[in-house]
């Protein structure tokens, strides 16, 4: 992540199904960050909805339809039509419309970032000074230093949630599709915890490299991702087979021959790995404090 910064462009992509509580908290957050970028757009696919998420995004155009060029961000819908039965190829989808939104008009845009708009993953106040931090590198950084990943994300105050999305090694495969699954999901949950309170402790300016992992919001270089795309299918030549046998053999556990319905995230990852030689990491670092009163009835940490 070492480009020119003086101009630095960044469309930031929602998937919007009844969001109304979580997209009024995002758009905030976006609106805080705006300064760092000199262009920023947000792509959305929309699936009809039954609350006021429609009309919270049409209200955040026609204010800013008013603001200097400077502060606008431009909101461009796509209504998802028709919308799978699977909630989970129906998010496949969704990501997949908003990378072809990227390859027809934002290809040369230097970053894109996918942000969850629900009702704890994002709402809490962003880091507004490590996202400076990180679209503006200090010189002669580490090799391990955030600004050299081709794709971030961040742990956040409120607590890791997104251990479905997580692959590290060895914990590489979806623990939903290995039997013992309750027992792997402690296990890679334990360990990742331990890597983070350590790294935390003794390398805070450095990332944890990875194979997958989201949390709600991820920086991605364009360039480095536009070519792959999102599937809830097992693509078994992705995975590094020895990290796979050492999964096995940790986790005394063995691989479902069912390969489908895994998190849309890992395939996404592993195939800029394989293709571009992507470089993906966590930073311990929060990019959005805990939320001091959070909605009520809430499905994660905020």
């Amino acid at each position: 992540m070492k480009e020119n910064r003086k101009n630095i462009s960044v469309v930031v992509c929602f998937c919007i199904y009844n969001n109304e509580v979580g997209l009024t908290y995002c758009l905030k957050n976006l609106e805080a960050i705006r300064h760092i970028f000199h262009r920023m757009v947000i792509n959305v696919v929309y699936d009809i909805s039954e609350d006021d998420s429609y009309q919270i995004l049409m209200d955040f155009n026609k204010k800013n339809k008013n603001k200097p060029m400077i502060e606008k961000i431009p909101v461009n819908i796509v209504i998802n039509t028709p919308k799978k039965n699977s909630k989970n190829q129906n998010i496949v989808r969704c990501r997949n419309m908003l990378l072809d939104m990227m390859r027809k008009s934002y290809s040369h845009y230097d970053y894109f970032i996918m942000m969850d708009t629900n009702e704890y993953s994002c709402i809490g106040h962003i880091n507004v000074q490590l996202m400076y931090n990180i679209m503006h590198p200090e010189e002669n950084q580490s090799e391990n230093d955030i600004s050299n990943y081709d794709a971030i994300t961040f742990d956040r105050e409120a607590g890791y949630y997104d251990w479905w999305a997580l692959s590290f090694d060895p914990f590489i495969y979806s623990f939903n599709h290995i039997n013992n699954s309750s027992k792997v999901n402690v296990q890679m949950s334990k360990m990742f915890t331990h890597i983070l309170h350590d790294y935390r402790i003794h390398f805070p300016d450095e990332v944890i490299p990875v194979y997958s992992a989201f949390n709600g919001f991820a920086i991605y270089k364009t360039k480095k991702f536009l070519n792959c795309s999102y599937s809830s299918d097992i693509e078994m030549d992705l995975f590094p087979k020895h990290v796979i046998h050492k999964l096995i053999y940790i986790t005394k556990s063995s691989i479902y021959s069912h390969f489908k319905d895994d998190c849309e995230h890992r395939k996404f990852h592993l195939e800029a790995i394989r293709k571009n030689n992507a470089k993906i990491g966590v930073s311990t670092k929060y990019m959005f404090f805990k939320h001091e009163n959070p909605p009520l009835n809430i499905r994660g940490p905020a």
